[in-house]
């Protein structure tokens, strides 16, 4: 839950940001082409992102009780930065590369990768809120 709830700043800097101009896709809608491939739809993109933001959150949290929950806004931010590069690759080579859609403009790499490093910072700050305390029982 704290993985798609982290979701929802990423969404809104890169909507923002779309609005501007700056990119060509919010998180939603680029992550909606995994379904649709040509038609980005954001009520669709929320299901997909919320279900992967999921599973990178649960990957996280297992990671932390290896390393350690210290620095964990700073761990939060690089796993959020790791996963976009592992995740954007898969996307170009599995959805662009194919031609299924056009090639992004390179403005929209940058829009995403801004957008993870709010993901990451909003992961982390949710971590430390409802899951820090918890472990720091244990």
């Amino acid at each position: 839950m704290l993985g798609a709830l982290s979701t929802l700043p990423y969404e809104a800097v890169t909507r923002i940001m779309v609005l501007l101009g700056v990119g060509k896709y919010s998180v939603y809608q680029l992550n909606s082409l995994i379904v649709t491939l040509n038609r980005p739809n954001a009520v669709l993109g929320l299901a997909t992102t919320s279900v992967l933001s999921g599973l990178l959150a649960i990957i996280f949290y297992h990671l932390l009780k290896k390393l350690g929950w210290d620095y964990l806004i700073a761990k939060s931010v690089g796993f959020g930065l790791v996963s976009w590069v592992f995740l954007e690759g898969l996307f170009v080579w599995i959805i662009e590369g194919p031609g299924l859609i056009p090639p992004r403009p390179i403005n929209d790499y940058y829009v995403h990768m801004i957008g993870s490093v709010v993901f990451g910072i909003s992961l982390g700050l949710l971590f430390r809120k409802y899951l820090l305390k918890k472990q720091q029982v244990t």
